[in-house]
């Protein structure tokens, strides 16, 4: 008899589960939205240790500003590169009652710079990039963030309240933003998470590539969909591809591990889908990398490569250099005075850049700094700590960008190699190092270089090319093994797709035949000082491939860091690693 009660309150547990689960369907009401305002309240600066985020903050002493407009056009700065918003908003009974139904909504923002956190009545629902100094990279992307049922006020206000970073002190809302809110459908409650086997996503030999997917659905119903998991090389081609159904219980998980063995040495490109019913669901696109220091890039200069730039620094030392140094008070400090330098370089070229001259006695080492492509000029920023520091402007570029006659520079002179951009640009480099060493406070013997992107390529070409270097940082470096560039990152081929469009003449044999005098995969050859390169594993701008095409054919001692998660910029590990490397190289305690 007890046996028999046992199996049958099993059997009646069996059906009751078996019938909550059949019992909670997919809600598929039509979508409900609403739309707000665009008068946000604003308040510079970062709020360390603030309740900015908090419902009972009182806000009544910040600024009244538009998500409409940006905050440029509204004349209000940043501090620091910080700012935020905070609004608050009353939704309507209709919408409310459709969120009683579909157990959330989704926050459209808008699109917004550079990176943020996004708080719901005080809770973090939602962050884009990381702050500093943990930075990773610009995103100007809309923001739209999921919001539970659990943490809205569905009989009053709500607040938002938005912290955000530009390091252009530029960011916050982009033009034409505007808030709307509408309710969470099913695929806005699927959450896809990627673990990949290695901490840096760069695996070495035996080791396979491996992932593990995991997609959290926090719906109250079941979902089922198709799993797809593809992979191509960094230019896409396709390499492999699996895909699978699966169905995932409501307010439940389900993970799925993958793994790729014995690639070619690279980088690769993940995109794991979960789709229903035809359509994406959720989605995550990443990069990896495998052996990278035994990637393919072979030199590829010509028989003139090195008369070519022998003869050019031969022309540049003709050139009276005409050092001119102008105070500016206003960027000073108490351990620096900065300068406006102005120079002439190749071509008589006018040239500018800001120097930090310390102000204590003596012979100080000096890191010379090269600006990524297009930045706004700015001077060296920093206390005391043992260096004098030169931030150069390229010809055409940054302090030298109001006489720019070289249109947009890296299709500059495509027609002869004699006219390219890059020749003045890479002398310019050269005429830095010559600059410092006139210093009678600089000590010669201890120079650095460093920068990121075209700042890392710079790097590379003021190391390759003087001896007088005796260490290089560079990080994302730019320029780099162009035919393969191109087939990997839309950008800069589109400028030279432009170039050909309007220079019908031209031919693409003809470009790639002159890039190899100004690629720094073919400068590296000569680099004899130490080095040390950071990159980032996501980065579509200056891809890890150009990175790596350069930094193999380094002959001296040399390392390299990765950033798994961040595109075009690397974290401030590198830049701590950097400066160690550069003080413990150069003998400075």
């Amino acid at each position: 008899m007890k046996k028999y009660t046992i199996y049958l309150l099993s059997v009646i547990t069996f059906f009751l589960v078996l019938s909550c689960k059949q019992a909670v369907k997919e809600n598929l009401d039509p979508t409900v939205s609403e739309s707000f305002s665009a008068e946000w309240k604003f308040h510079a600066g970062e709020g360390v240790d603030s309740l900015w985020m908090n419902v009972d903050y009182n806000d009544t002493a910040w600024q009244e500003v538009l998500s409409s407009k940006s905050l440029k056009d509204q004349n209000i700065k940043l501090d620091n590169g910080f700012g935020w918003y905070r609004k608050r908003i009353q939704m309507s009974d209709v919408l409310v009652n459709a969120i009683k139904n579909k157990g959330g909504i989704m926050l459209h923002l808008g699109r917004l710079a550079a990176t943020d956190e996004v708080y719901f009545n005080g809770k973090l629902v939602g962050k884009t990039g990381q702050f500093p100094q943990d930075y990773r990279g610009y995103f100007d992307n809309e923001r739209n963030y999921f919001v539970p049922e659990e943490d809205i006020n569905l009989t009053g206000e709500n607040l938002i309240a938005i912290k955000f970073h530009d390091g252009w002190n530029v960011g916050g809302f982009l033009q034409g933003a505007a808030l709307s809110i509408s309710t969470a459908e099913t695929k806005d409650k699927l959450a896809l998470n990627v673990q990949v086997a290695d901490s840096d996503y760069i695996f070495m030999a035996p080791s396979p590539v491996q992932i593990k997917v995991n997609i959290d659905n926090k719906n109250k119903w079941a979902v089922q969909g198709r799993l797809l998991v593809t992979l191509t090389t960094d230019d896409y081609q396709p390499l492999k591809a699996d895909s699978m159904d699966i169905e995932i219980d409501g307010k439940a998980s389900i993970s799925k591990s993958f793994s790729f063995d014995n690639p070619n040495p690279g980088f690769y490109r993940y995109t794991v889908q979960f789709r229903r019913n035809d359509t994406i669901a959720c989605e995550k696109k990443f990069n990896v990398g495998f052996e990278p220091e035994k990637i393919n890039s072979p030199l590829d200069a010509k028989d003139d490569f090195k008369a070519f730039w022998d003869n050019n620094l031969k022309e540049l030392a003709k050139v009276a250099p005409d050092y001119k140094l102008t105070l500016v008070p206003e960027y000073s400090k108490i351990d620096y005075d900065v300068y406006l330098v102005e120079m002439r370089s190749f071509g008589n070229e006018l040239i500018r850049g800001y120097y930090a001259k310390p102000k204590r006695e003596g012979k100080h080492p000096v890191i010379v700094e090269y600006m990524g492509y297009g930045s706004q000029p700015y001077p060296p920023n920093q206390w005391w700590d043992g260096f004098a520091y030169f931030v150069l402007s390229i010809r055409g570029q940054a302090l030298n960008q109001p006489t720019n006659r070289f249109g947009t520079w890296i299709t500059y002179g495509l027609d002869n190699k004699d006219n390219y951009y890059y020749r003045g640009a890479f002398l310019d480099v050269v005429r830095a190092l010559d600059f410092v060493c006139s210093r009678p406070e600089i000590d010669s013997e201890k120079i650095a270089v460093r920068g990121g992107s075209q700042g890392g390529a710079l790097s590379f070409v003021a190391a390759a090319l003087d001896k007088r270097v005796k260490v290089a940082a560079p990080s994302i470096p730019f320029l780099s093994d162009y035919p393969d560039y191109f087939k990997i990152a839309p950008w800069p081929k589109s400028d030279f797709d432009n170039y050909m469009t309007t220079h019908p003449e031209a031919k693409w044999e003809d470009v790639y035949s002159l890039l190899t005098y100004f690629d720094i995969k073919n400068l590296a050859q000569w680099i004899e000082c130490p080095l040390i390169m950071g990159i980032g594993v996501q980065d579509n701008v200056c891809p890890p491939h150009i990175n790596f095409a350069a930094y193999n054919q380094v002959k001296s001692e040399k390392r390299w860091m990765a950033f798994p998660e961040f595109a075009h910029s690397v974290g401030k590990e590198y830049n701590d690693a950097s400066k160690a490397f550069i003080k413990e190289k150069l003998n400075i305690k």
